[in-house]
């Protein structure tokens, strides 16, 4: 990802696709998350740094796979004109909500399947006692993610559409095919 500080200029809009619905999203991350060979090799638990992994990119939306060490976090941030959702594969996370004058925490455990709306300003950490790993699926695919000082004001955008996909949608949609469900 790269960054560039927040001015008083605003850059033309460009001409995004609407986010598909919570719904189609959901059944896109679940079915990732149940797909562990497609993403557990590229999950990574290093206490030194967090490395979202983009799995895969299309016109409509993407997807990355997060790996979270105990007390690893994001900083607060948005994700720009994208709905997502969010799967918790493994561990836990807590969801801290900056909303003024109190704060909201949320501790998901494996399996939470977390609904986020273009515009919800959050962050992510991974609580432990072990590691922990989620699926995001975005809609429009991420291009800015804004981030927040503690006062609710933007500091810096980052964009994230230089982001190598590490497969592509056929090994997605083999992997999503009715026919590889387990269970």
């Amino acid at each position: 990802m790269s960054a560039i500080e927040i001015s008083g200029l605003a850059a033309p809009p460009v001409a995004r696709p609407a986010p598909l619905s919570g719904e189609l999203l959901t059944d896109i991350a679940t079915g990732l998350a149940a797909s562990e060979d497609l993403w557990r090799p590229h999950a990574h638990h290093d206490p030194d740094v967090r490395r979202p992994v983009r799995l895969v990119v299309c016109d409509l939306w993407e997807a990355w796979v997060v790996g979270w060490t105990p007390g690893q976090h994001v900083d607060v941030h948005d994700h720009g004109d994208s709905a997502g959702v969010l799967v918790v594969v493994e561990g836990h996370l807590v969801e801290e909500l900056p909303v003024r004058p109190l704060c909201q925490l949320r501790t998901w455990g494996a399996g939470a399947v977390v609904d986020l709306p273009v515009g919800v300003v959050h962050d992510v950490a991974g609580v432990g006692p072990g590691a922990s790993t989620s699926i995001h699926v975005y809609s429009p695919p991420l291009s800015t993610m804004t981030y927040y000082d503690d006062d609710g004001q933007p500091v810096r955008v980052e964009t994230t559409d230089d982001e190598p996909a590490i497969t592509d949608l056929r090994s997605v949609s083999r992997a999503l095919h009715p026919s590889q469900r387990r269970g």
